[in-house]
């Protein structure tokens, strides 16, 4: 099976006939590879702007478009059939979702489906070459970035822009290939596939929610394993939840934190737990024997999943 890498350019615009912004596709650019992931086919094809006329500046800089580039471009119902047909029978791949999102957005914007004509089995590349490099999830590796850790050439491939991404894309993918470790990847575009791409990963900050578990607002001493008194109710902020507590068997006082992140898979649970040095317990402290300002110092994290 042919495998063929897409990448997209887009210009963000306001449609008066959604009332919102939409990235409208502007450049369709993909390569296909043989199994031998060999390039055997370039498609390239310039869109012609409906929602906005024309290109913002950051998008001129950044591919060196212009507005006469585009000018005699196809719609974009057609450039979608011509490369339905280039594509057919292969996985398709996108450095990252955000491609994808676009799309779909344009689909949905011309057709009236958020259901991609083309998409039949995909895999996502920059998630495949972030877990070969062994890199964190929490921090997503850009193409370029990719390039430079694997020692790839880029002075030939003209960057930003849709058919020199998805070169660039093919050489990451080359350097890091392994059929058997790749395949598990490749995902069938489904019911499940669109829950999961069109799903929002959301932080939980209302404490009443039903899908919050409340003990893990139950915090323990880092010294003797007790359960810490609570000085103050947890207050959300900044996407967490806060409270300072105390340990009347090792008289240490503490700053908790959790968060609770919603996920398509469920929630996830990040909890911290900073001690608070005597030092400022003692100079920081109203009558109240609450501190006044909880700093940051010797911290552990702990993590679950829900």
């Amino acid at each position: 099976m042919d495998l063929v890498i897409l990448d997209l350019e887009w210009n963000s615009g306001y449609s008066k006939k959604k009332q919102c912004f939409i990235n409208e596709i502007i450049e369709f650019g993909a390569v296909k590879l043989d199994n031998d992931l060999n390039i055997i086919g370039q498609f390239s094809i310039f869109i012609r702007p409906e929602i906005t006329k024309r290109l913002n500046r950051t998008v001129k800089e950044l591919t060196s478009l212009t507005n006469e580039d585009l000018k005699y471009g196809a719609t974009f119902p057609y450039a979608v059939s011509k490369f339905r047909k280039f594509s057919e029978g292969c996985v398709i791949m996108t450095w990252s979702r955000s491609d994808l999102e676009a799309l779909e957005t344009n689909c949905e914007y011309h057709f009236g489906s958020e259901r991609i004509p083309f998409l039949k089995q995909y895999a996502d590349l920059q998630a495949y070459c972030q877990d070969m490099l062994e890199l964190p999830t929490k921090n997503q590796i850009a193409l370029q970035g990719a390039a430079e850790c694997l020692g790839i050439d880029m002075d030939d491939i003209p960057l930003h822009r849709a058919v020199g991404d998805s070169i660039l894309s093919a050489r990451c993918l080359k350097k890091l290939y392994d059929k058997e470790k790749f395949s598990e990847y490749i995902k069938p575009c489904d019911d499940e596939f669109y829950g999961r791409l069109n799903f929002r990963n959301t932080y939980i900050t209302n404490p009443d929610n039903p899908l919050i578990d409340k003990t893990e607002f139950t915090v323990y001493c880092e010294y003797c394993g007790n359960a810490c008194t609570p000085l103050e109710d947890w207050k959300a902020k900044n996407k967490s939840f806060t409270a300072p507590f105390e340990c009347h068997t090792c008289n240490k006082r503490y700053k908790g934190k959790v968060q609770f992140r919603l996920s398509y898979d469920g929630i996830s649970v990040i909890k911290k737990l900073t001690e608070i040095p005597e030092d400022d317990i003692n100079e920081n402290t109203e009558q109240t024997g609450v501190p006044q300002n909880l700093q940051n110092t010797v911290s552990s994290d702990l993590k679950t999943e829900a």
